[in-house]
């Protein structure tokens, strides 16, 4: 063949000492699967530096007569592994996701579209990181993108690492500053890690940055899927002068400029301005906007095929599902009002407010971002106030040292430890970004002192006075925590004996483990912690901890508020404080508001949500503002107001409800500095609703359900259900000396691994708990779902596929049995065709074909004779082998039989293809 000569997707070529299958071509590269020999590799290969030359798989060799279980096993395995051209889905079978036919809706988009590019704008709790996973498990599947790229808030890297691994079996790595370096340890000399590994996760402020920007669109992606994408959406402009901040947005327009596939998910993808969503469509390159950015018109016929926005009352609607039939539980939603003793709790919150006028005047004079961090801290130890008196006691002391050590040290001028995006973002609980976590961040806030002499050691005075009488609120003179244990807890408990509190700060989660036992109520209640400083095991088996105990309190810090689905473990949730981003609220509470809700407090399919409210604070002002009004458009409409455009933030939306809000004796305008050219919106008016509601396509699918039921259907019927996985696994493991039992009334299976070549990438050479169905896994977390991507699976298929071309027993390429549905010596042939469709790009289909014919009248037989010779069982045979292979040598040596193979092929193809064009050409593996 040469270099010079053609070669097209679906080849066979000799490359590298190896047979190859060619998957992929674009100019002078191309990526290729290994056909034989192990392991099974899929690489990009640049054309002008290789050798190719035609291959071939030779016929059997008529002389073996190979083992009937071990072909049996041999065909199992191909059909397990096969490019399923002919399968509307791939993904199913390849992940341990349980999918509604709901959420398969926007596979079949992204399937029907030959570059994918899709928006999933789904509502909370509908499941747009399995939506998106199946999407580029399809892809993969189906040899049409091998290199994937997420982007994604730094707060969800962890979840999408953990998801794509359990769910999809895909090992994605995380970049970033403090993951680089172990990354570059473990990769050749002269390459990077984007040029490495496949898969890759990556925050979208790590990826804004200029260099890693440079680094990220210098290589090529196939997938690239954006989570949160509305943050990279184009910030509002009024006129085409008008500057705003542009980083995020100009990375989201360069991706979408260059990557093949693109996924953008996002529960909020309209912030009230037509522009900055129009922007988000305008990524997907499909012609759904034209017109200037400021004043952009939406083509709605385009946008519609490539946007998946759904509520729940559509998914409900479409379904026909009542009351009792939904499964989307009800939300009882209620405020827990707390009113602070006069001592020691409000003279604590006044000792706090003495210090935030005192570091607002020392601030006064210094530069513009010194005083914005300076606002940003007062408003944090307000914060800490509310919270719990130990988070307040930790953040004083903090600062406390922090003031002692700069007057000991005068002339080290230091800077400020955290910069002015990252204030602000830790106290309205926004994303913190690439460089410090949620939790550092307020620790860095605390230790942001201003000024100099007298005025620190004044401040010292101070926090030194407001330290003594924060130590005076003991547990027993907490009216929030009494508040909790005595009332709200009980009562959930009574319902259900499982409740999730969410609190913002580690230090009042650390208050609230030590002190909620102390109560008679809980004596015998499981206490579970989960916070951001756990590792992804540790996380785990504290997880699985808090399911499998019957009576248990899961306190959590917003780790936990995105990514993880709970709606399996819990159904009431407490919020220790109100957070002051809406967006963080509703995803807490989407971890059990969600669909498949399972549990059924106190009889009722609801889920519980009670928001702990200091009386007269600023929480008490923000609840009115935000939290009610929300509610009510939510049930009115079905989805929530747009919260935050551009630099909108809770205080902006309080000031323009017009509500007069104080943080201490300080009025809210003291806080906020005007912006000539800002112009913000009102979220709840009538017009931003209604322009919501014009510019999106809630409830406007274009694919009908019961299309996507029945290509579910049609899909195990040709790949196989998880009862052939489980059969194929126990002859396999039974091939190879390994063990597969069932575990008495336990419905799981035990398997004992005895073959090395079938452990990679498995933990231990035991499963003790292992299933073949989706749901036995998700109900309990000790079970390991066994699922065609699963390694086990995959080892076995690639193993079957190797040995069965060996000389020994395991030969699986002929066999001979004797069966009483053979009315004369026949010979069936199994061989697998492969076909290039020339859609584009250029797609691959594999299918097993069989054909059989007399040996010695060479008559060929109709397909129910064929499909009952398959089917029939052997009987004892009393030929001898030479016998057998005198008639081997007849099957395989007639001289029309790759005729009468590619006939097959050809046919089947005309008949299945249509009108797509089948290459003539087809090759195959018999």
């Amino acid at each position: 063949m040469g270099n010079g000569a053609t070669i097209m997707p679906g080849s066979i070529v000799s490359l590298r000492s190896r047979l190859w299958r060619l998957d992929d071509l674009m100019g002078d590269e191309f990526t290729a699967t290994t056909i034989e020999g192990s392991p099974v590799e899929h690489r990009r290969f640049y054309r002008p530096f290789e050798t190719i030359e035609p291959g071939k798989i030779e016929y059997p060799d008529p002389d073996k007569v190979g083992n009937y279980s071990a072909q049996d096993l041999l065909i199992r395995a191909y059909r397990l592994s096969m490019m399923h051209g002919t399968a509307p889905l791939l993904s199913l079978q390849r992940s341990r996701v349980i999918a509604e036919s709901f959420q398969m809706v926007p596979v079949v988009m992204a399937l029907d579209m030959p570059l994918v590019k899709i928006l999933i704008a789904d509502d909370v709790g509908l499941g747009k990181t399995i939506e998106a996973g199946l999407i580029v498990t399809e892809m993969l599947a189906r040899q049409r993108a091998s290199r994937l790229l997420v982007i994604c808030p730094a707060s969800l890297r962890e979840q999408w690492k953990e998801a794509l691994d359990y769910f999809f079996h895909i090992d994605a790595r995380i970049v970033s500053t403090q993951h680089l370096r172990s990354l570059e340890r473990n990769i050749p000399p002269g390459m990077s890690p984007w040029e490495y590994y496949p898969h890759l996760i990556v925050s979208m402020d790590y990826a804004k940055a200029p260099h890693n920007r440079a680094k990220i669109l210098e290589h090529k992606w196939d997938i690239v899927l954006i989570d949160e994408a509305h943050n990279l959406a184009k910030p509002h402009q009024v006129s085409p002068s008008h500057r705003v901040k542009k980083e995020r947005w100009e990375l989201g327009k360069k991706i979408a400029e260059t990557e093949k596939h693109l996924i953008l998910l996002t529960a909020t993808p309209h912030n009230g301005y037509t522009d900055t969503y129009a922007s988000l469509l305008s990524m997907l390159n499909v012609g759904a906007v034209s017109g200037p950015p400021h004043e952009p018109c939406i083509h709605r016929d385009i946008a519609r095929k490539h946007v998946c926005q759904r509520r729940r009352v559509d998914v409900a609607g479409e379904f026909g599902w009542d009351d009792e039939e939904n499964p989307f539980p009800r939300r009882d939603q209620d405020e827990v009002f707390v009113r602070l003793s006069p001592e020691p709790e409000e003279s604590v919150i006044k000792k706090v407010e003495e210090l935030g006028k005192h570091i607002l005047t020392v601030a006064g004079p210094e530069k513009s971002y010194r005083r914005k961090i300076a606002q940003w801290t007062v408003i944090h130890f307000h914060k800490r106030a509310l919270s719990s008196p130990h988070a307040l006691r930790r953040s004083l002391d903090r600062r406390l040292r922090k003031l002692n050590k700069t007057l000991d040290k005068p002339d080290d001028i230091e800077e400020l430890p955290i910069n002015e995006e990252e204030a602000r973002s830790e106290v309205l609980d926004n994303d913190t970004g690439e460089r410090v976590t949620d939790e550092e961040a307020g620790v860095r806030l605390d230790r942001s002192v201003f000024g100099y002499g007298e005025s620190l050691q004044k401040e010292k005075e101070i926090i030194e006075d407001a330290l003594e009488d924060a130590k005076k609120i003991t547990p027993s003179r907490d009216s929030k925590l009494k508040e909790l244990c005595s009332n709200v807890l009980r009562k959930m408990l009574r319902r259900d004996p499982k409740v999730i509190i969410f609190t913002r700060y580690l230090d009042t989660l650390e208050y609230l483990k030590r002190e909620i036992p102390k109560y008679s109520h809980y004596k015998k209640t499981k206490i579970v912690t989960l916070h951001g400083e756990l590792n992804d095991s540790q996380r785990g088996e504290r997880l699985r901890d808090f399911e499998s105990s019957y009576e248990a309190i899961l306190i959590a810090t917003d780790c936990l508020s995105e990514g993880v689905n709970l709606q399996y473990m819990a159904a009431q949730v407490i919020h220790y404080e109100l957070p002051w981003n809406p967006n963080r609220l509703e995803q807490r509470n989407g971890r059990v508001d969600r669909y498949g809700q399972s549990r059924k407090p106190g009889g009722e399919k609801k889920v519980f949500i009670r928001t702990m409210v200091v009386n007269d604070s600023l929480e008490a002002g923000i609840l009115k503002v935000l939290v009610e009004k929300a509610n009510r458009i939510r049930m009115d409409h079905g989805f929530s107001p747009p919260f935050f455009g551009d630099d909108l933030s809770v205080l902006d939306l309080i000031r323009e409800q017009g509500l007069d809000v104080k943080i201490g004796q300080t009025r809210l305008e003291h806080f906020l500095e005007d912006d000539g050219e800002k112009q913000t919106i009102n979220p709840f008016s009538d017009d931003v609703i209604r322009r919501m509601e014009e510019d999106t396509f809630y409830g406007q699918s274009s694919i009908d359900l019961s299309l996507v039921k029945s290509r579910m259907e049609e899909t195990e019927n040709l790949i196989g259900s998880s009862e052939e996985i489980q059969r194929f696994v126990r002859s396999g493991l039974g091939r190879f000396s390994s063990l597969m039992t069932e575990n008495p009334g336990d419905d799981t299976f035990a398997i004992e691994i005895r073959d090395s070549r079938l452990g990679q990438g498995l933990s231990d050479d035991t499963i003790p708990r292992a299933t073949f169905d989706p749901r036995r896994g998700r109900d309990n977390p000790d079970i390991e779902v066994i699922d065609l991507g699963h390694p086990l699976v995959r080892n076995l298929i690639e193993l079957v596929k190797e040995m069965a071309f060996s000389s020994n027993d395991t030969y699986g390429r002929t066999a001979a049995i004797k069966t009483s549905e053979a009315k004369a010596v026949s010979a069936v042939y199994t061989f697998l065709a492969r076909y290039t469709i020339h859609t584009e790009p250029i797609s691959i289909v594999e299918e097993l074909l069989t054909v059989g014919a007399r040996i010695h009248s060479g008559e060929l037989l109709g397909d129910e004779d064929v499909r009952a010779l398959i089917a029939s069982d052997p009987l004892p045979d009393g030929r001898t082998l030479d016998e057998m292979r005198h008639d081997l040598h007849l099957a395989l040596e007639r001289d029309d039989i790759g005729e009468i193979l590619s006939k097959k092929a050809w046919n089947r193809s005309l008949s299945e293809f249509r009108p797509k064009s089948p290459s003539k050409s087809t090759s195959g593996e018999t």
